[in-house]
């Protein structure tokens, strides 16, 4: 598995440092796991603007790991675990409800509406029951669905077209807004966006 990971036309010689590697990555598995249930994720939120007016106009909410034995992990760390395990789907539906119920206290407090901007993971893309993952979230944290912004990855619009456009138009009909993320890091050109 290293080897391959590494690349085609090389080889990787089994070394007694690859155990140890190996038994700590395992262990970051195991905590990974665990981390919804004991409370470990953790929030942050970058505040967006209008440049123009130089106002706050909303959020991003951006997913941290607390954990309790490898202490502040960032996504880029564990995200790539988490989708290969299919954890992130409900780690996903977690963000939104709190990311929604988070911000949905601040704008009562404040007595002022903010956008909320989620990234939601390729897996994320083709659960099932997503509309109405995104439905109970609003409802229960009393936000407009027109101010939760749904950020998408290109690699989610190079799967099959037919079975990505059933998708946009069903997350579309919950009347959340839709954001390509990330455009042109990729395989992405103006024409997936006329497409979808």
């Amino acid at each position: 598995y290293r080897a391959k990971a590494r690349g085609r036309s090389c080889f990787q010689v089994f070394t007694s440092d690859m155990v140890g590697q190996s038994h700590n990555e395992l262990e970051f598995q195991v905590a990974l796991r665990h981390a919804l249930e004991r409370q470990e994720f953790e929030l942050y939120y970058q505040p967006l603007m209008d440049c123009a007016t130089r106002e706050l106009t909303g959020f991003e909410a951006l997913l941290r790991w607390n954990s309790r034995e490898f202490g502040l992990i960032l996504p880029g760390d564990f995200i790539s675990l988490a989708e290969e395990s299919g954890l992130i789907v409900p780690i996903g539906e977690w963000v939104l409800r709190q990311s929604c119920r988070q911000i949905g206290l601040l704008e009562r407090k404040l007595h002022r509406r903010f956008s909320l901007s989620v990234n939601l993971s390729p897996l994320q893309f083709l659960q099932e029951d997503l509309p109405e993952v995104i439905a109970r979230s609003l409802a229960k944290s009393g936000r407009t669905a027109s101010a939760l912004s749904l950020e998408i990855t290109e690699s989610n619009l190079l799967r099959d077209s037919g079975e990505t456009r059933e998708v946009l138009n069903r997350i579309r009909a919950t009347g959340v807004q839709l954001v390509l993320d990330d455009f042109g890091i990729g395989f992405s050109t103006l024409s997936y966006i006329t497409q979808f």
